[in-house]
């Protein structure tokens, strides 16, 4: 793969087998400080870790549940996407009337479960960082830089190299983001050197669906899907269904704390 992904925010379309592992994150809540409240107090960022082998089997496997349960795995004439806030309020496709929504979400859950990936997760109680910080840094940026030195620091162990997809916020966001993104990967963070940094080979940014909307990007489904799961558990302690189906795949399992999941709360 090229450096041209430094240039410009950049789609990721097809694993090619160069690298060893995906990261695709997304993230729950707002991250904004300003005017925030209880209903909005926590932020969190989840990243799904997908090996290159694995990939295809992955795709094809959530793509037999959306055909069995949708025509063509579509929509109004768009691909069927699983996206967590959809799908807990059982609008659009995830109907009850469009769908059998109880064998539809009980074979999702089997797939989650036996599916082969690992969780790094950071979750942020704004209230502690605007109170330990006179000047806090971005809620979003605070948080993927914990994801981006633990998977860094997992690629250094494996003797891997991976790539980091993101959820695209919009052009200029993404942009900023980038900008701020590719120091770290060729220079390093405060914790992890320039050297294990450089193990990520790209960072890209992807929206839900394909410009045409008959295509979705299955991995970022997964995070999606995942990353609800994981913030319940952080800011309301529930563990729901969907979160113990996918707590053993936390990084460093049963101890995760500080390497699989980073709480900023104290």
């Amino acid at each position: 793969m090229s450096n041209v992904w430094k240039d410009k925010p950049t789609c990721f379309e097809h694993f090619n087998g160069e690298h060893d592992y995906m990261l695709f994150i997304d993230e729950t809540g707002i991250p904004t400080l300003s005017n925030y409240n209880h209903n909005n107090r926590w932020f969190s960022m989840t990243g799904v870790l997908i090996s290159g082998e694995d990939g295809e089997s992955i795709i094809s496997d959530m793509m037999t549940i959306k055909h069995k349960y949708w025509k063509n795995a579509m929509f109004n004439e768009q691909r069927v996407v699983f996206h967590s806030r959809d799908y807990r309020k059982k609008i659009g496709a995830f109907n009850p009337k469009i769908v059998d929504y109880p064998e539809m979400s009980m074979e999702l859950l089997q797939f989650i479960e036996r599916t082969n990936f690992m969780i790094f997760s950071s979750g942020i109680d704004k209230n502690f960082l605007t109170t330990r910080y006179s000047k806090p840094y971005p809620v979003y940026w605070f948080s993927l830089v914990f994801l981006i030195e633990r998977y860094a620091i997992y690629l250094e162990e494996q003797g891997k190299t991976g790539i980091i997809v993101l959820e695209a916020r919009g052009k200029k966001e993404d942009t900023n983001l980038l900008q701020t993104i590719v120091p770290k990967i060729e220079h390093g963070t405060k914790f992890v050197n320039e050297r294990i940094c450089s193990r990520i080979r790209g960072v890209y940014f992807n929206n839900k669906r394909t410009a045409n909307k008959k295509q979705s990007y299955p991995y970022l489904e997964i995070a999606d899907m995942t990353g609800y799961g994981l913030h319940n558990k952080i800011c309301k302690g529930i563990e729901s269904d969907f979160y113990r189906k996918v707590e053993s795949k936390i990084y460093n399992y049963p101890n995760i704390t500080g390497y699989g999941l980073k709480i900023f709360d104290r």
